[in-house]
């Protein structure tokens, strides 16, 4: 698995329940809520739940909830 310093230190991991940036293109369409499914160097994958796509995102751009 990949151990992401940053990450770790926002308290992000794998299964955690994140919020997406409002500024997305995915919150403006209903997307707000995911569970991160995977954590890359730069990268954050988010399962979101309303569509039930998975996006890969900077951890600018998500917030724990």
């Amino acid at each position: 698995t990949m151990f992401n310093r940053f990450a770790a230190s926002l308290g992000i991991e794998t299964g955690t329940r994140v919020q997406l940036h409002p500024a997305t293109d995915a919150w403006m369409s209903g997307d707000r809520f995911g569970t991160v499914v995977k954590i890359g160097r730069r990268l954050v994958s988010v399962k979101l739940d309303k569509s039930g796509r998975t996006l890969k995102l900077s951890l600018d751009n998500v917030q724990t909830i």
